[in-house]
């Protein structure tokens, strides 16, 4: 069942998704170190997604999205690494 809105927008300032979210950056962060030949914007947005948040100053940005594409779903560690690498992925293809 999906929040209420009220829970929704409170989600945004959830700690424990804030942290699952950065946890969520490094690992993506570490697939696009991983790959043979990353492009210039992957290693950007590797270095960005290696900070002490996770996601850079975009923290925020990806704690709002991963609230909202798991509003009707589980919130566990799964489904928030999937969450951030379709967003992450989305944001990337903008940069290209």
């Amino acid at each position: 069942m999906a929040y209420s809105l009220i829970q929704l927008y409170e989600r945004r300032n959830d700690e424990i998704l804030r942290k699952m979210v950065a946890a969520a950056c490094w690992r993506y962060a570490k697939i696009l170190l991983s790959k043979p030949s990353p492009t210039i914007e992957e290693m950007k947005l590797a270095e960005k997604f290696l900070s002490d948040e996770g996601c850079g100053k975009e923290i925020g940005k990806f704690n709002i999205a991963v609230a909202v594409l798991l509003d009707d779903g589980v919130i566990d560690d799964s489904s928030v690494e999937t969450a951030v690498l379709q967003i992450a992925t989305k944001f990337l293809s903008m940069q290209t």
